[in-house]
């Protein structure tokens, strides 16, 4: 799917870093996880800017004519 988004290599490859960023914070900050050992996200700012860079990914994602079709 990221090579559909993103076809210019070395954009496809800051999409590529991006994904696994996200992916990251989301396996180990407080976001949909309630675990102990999850690092707290305290000031909805901060959600609210992680909730942008996931939503910005995923529209990308989500936009291309010829991914979901």
């Amino acid at each position: 799917m990221l090579v559909k988004a993103a076809t210019e290599p070395r954009f496809r490859t800051r999409i590529e870093t991006e994904a696994v960023e996200l992916t990251e914070i989301g396996n180990k900050f407080m976001i949909r996880h309630a675990e102990t050992d999850k690092v707290p996200i305290v000031e909805s700012a901060h959600v609210d800017y992680f909730f942008q860079r996931m939503f910005s990914l995923i529209r990308l994602l989500l936009k291309r004519p010829d991914v979901n079709g």
